[in-house]
């Protein structure tokens, strides 16, 4: 787990480094689940770049139940494979609502070729890769 983010000595708005921490999940009094850092566990890694990919517990379902938009056994939009299509004539779904939480080159695969499925829908063809 990131723990922070550390700037350049130089420059503050760059980025140098980030702290990180490993994390273990205690239970809590209310019968939930929390964070607690591993102590020991931190490392300093050198960073340029970090590109962030945030879970989720999966898509609203009240809106896409009124769409009439059909779900999967793990209650993401089932669509297509390839022509990314759900169902409804078209509505197209891709990325995390579509596969479930996973990497974010997964999401920018997915979004590109949604938006070629798109554009094929609309204009009977396309040329994006």
């Amino acid at each position: 787990t990131i723990k922070r983010f550390i700037a350049d000595d130089q420059a503050a708005d760059k980025l140098a480094a980030i702290e990180t921490v490993q994390v273990k999940w205690d239970k809590t009094p209310s019968g939930g689940y929390a964070p607690v850092e591993v102590p020991g566990s931190e490392k300093t890694l050198p960073a340029q770049l970090v590109l962030l990919a945030m879970g989720f517990l999966g898509p609203e379902t009240g809106v896409l139940k009124e769409m009439g938009l059909e779900l999967d056994a793990r209650t993401n939009i089932k669509a297509d494979y390839e022509k990314y299509a759900t169902n409804k004539k078209g509505v197209f779904a891709a990325g995390d609502c579509r596969r479930g939480q996973s990497l974010v080159v997964w999401a920018i695969n997915e979004g590109r070729g949604a938006a070629r499925e798109c554009d094929r829908y609309l204009m009977g063809r396309t040329d994006l890769p």
